[in-house]
């Protein structure tokens, strides 16, 4: 069951469409992200399902109920702000309690309800701390139990992770996504960390320009994206320009690059172009700098000569930038197992597999 439908939402702000017939649907229990750069319009998406902007154009569902005419506090929506806006005179308890007392819960519930909220944000024996006295974790999780508190139908999380260190971005992450599916909760996420949209969302729908480039499942937009928008914006990435030149019995196609060099690639992950015209993309994550057994095996592993001209080490990953031919450079990340880092000015060799190219169209 859809607990949220958009369909041909727009919304214009003067001449320009901030949102731009937008169409997507939200099943219960599941957490959506909303990822894109800012002013992409993934924000005025999230104050049109709240009911802080109205729609210019297009329906609004709630469980099949039109909320389009709706005030926000007529929405039984949850809100969880960048900067948590948690009210500093007050308690915890009192902040967790504060949408029950102004949403009509009942006076005698509202005691049970906040325990209930505090012990599953882990916040028991915090209850008489004011905001201030709480570090920035802490405060996350007060503002998240204040939203929970009122048994919403949807969620809405903007950045809510963001004005946290990145460690602590990190932890939290896990733990947000724990609270919500613990309580079946129907979220939208708005963030521009692709990190935290990916980790979050069981599905992820990236933005821009108002409108919705791709929608999919974390894997399949990172794995598949469907132009050079969205595969820059989800990961790393090396760009390659090219066109088939050679088509393989076994479902292999070459192409060659614009800087001369010819690559094997996938046919089945190719789209059928009218000019043939290519932009392919290797993450740095799927190259490697030593060739395997299993490699040896593979007559149409792709291997492009270089010679590295600087590597950093980054705790977890070693960091390389290699330069394959007149100046043009291609980034390498591997795992840091205790390998010795190569010099600058060592030739190596870059090998990567046929499925390891994600092709896109040169025309999007």
């Amino acid at each position: 069951m859809n607990v949220l439908e958009l369909s041909n939402v727009t919304k214009r702000f003067g001449t320009f469409a901030a949102v731009d017939n937008i169409s997507f649907s939200v099943e219960k229990g599941k957490i959506v992200s909303l990822l894109g750069p800012s002013g992409c319009g993934k924000t005025t998406t999230l104050r049109l399902i709240s009911g802080f902007e109205n729609v210019d154009e297009g329906s609004i569902l709630f469980s099949g109920k039109d909320v389009v005419n709706k005030r926000p506090y007529e929405r039984n929506v949850g809100l969880l702000f960048q900067d948590y806006a948690l009210f500093p005179h007050m308690t915890v308890e009192q902040n967790v309690a504060y949408g029950m007392k102004h949403r009509g819960f009942e006076k005698k519930l509202i005691p049970n309800r906040t325990n209930e909220m505090l012990e599953l944000v882990k916040l028991i024996g915090f209850e008489k701390r004011k905001p201030g006295q709480l570090s920035g974790g802490q405060q996350q999780r007060v503002a998240l139990a204040r939203s929970l508190a009122i048994s919403p139908e949807i969620i809405l999380l903007d950045e809510p992770l963001s004005a946290l260190d990145a460690k602590l971005r990190q932890e939290l992450r896990f733990e947000l996504k724990e609270i919500l599916n613990s309580v079946n909760a129907t979220t939208i996420v708005v963030t521009h960390d692709q990190e935290e949209a990916m980790s979050l969302g069981d599905s992820v729908i990236v933005m821009n320009e108002g409108k919705i480039i791709q929608e999919g499942h974390p894997t399949d937009i990172y794995e598949k994206p469907n132009s050079k928008f969205v595969a820059e914006f989800v990961g790393r990435s090396n760009w390659f320009n090219g066109n088939i030149v050679n088509k393989a019995d076994d479902g292999i196609l070459k192409i060659k690059t614009t800087e001369g060099f010819e690559f094997n690639i996938l046919e089945s992950l190719t789209p059928e172009l009218s000019n043939g015209n290519y932009e392919i993309c290797v993450r740095p994550e799927r190259i490697s700098l030593e060739k395997n057994e299993i490699m040896d095996e593979d007559s149409y592993i792709n291997l492009l000569p270089g010679k590295v001209v600087d590597v950093a080490h980054l705790g977890p990953d070693i960091h390389t930038v290699i330069e394959v031919s007149n100046k043009r450079m291609i980034k390498v990340v591997e795992k840091y197992t205790g390998q010795v880092l190569k010099n600058n000015g060592t030739n190596v060799n870059l090998y990567f597999y046929p499925k390891d190219c994600i092709i896109v169209s040169s025309e999007k």
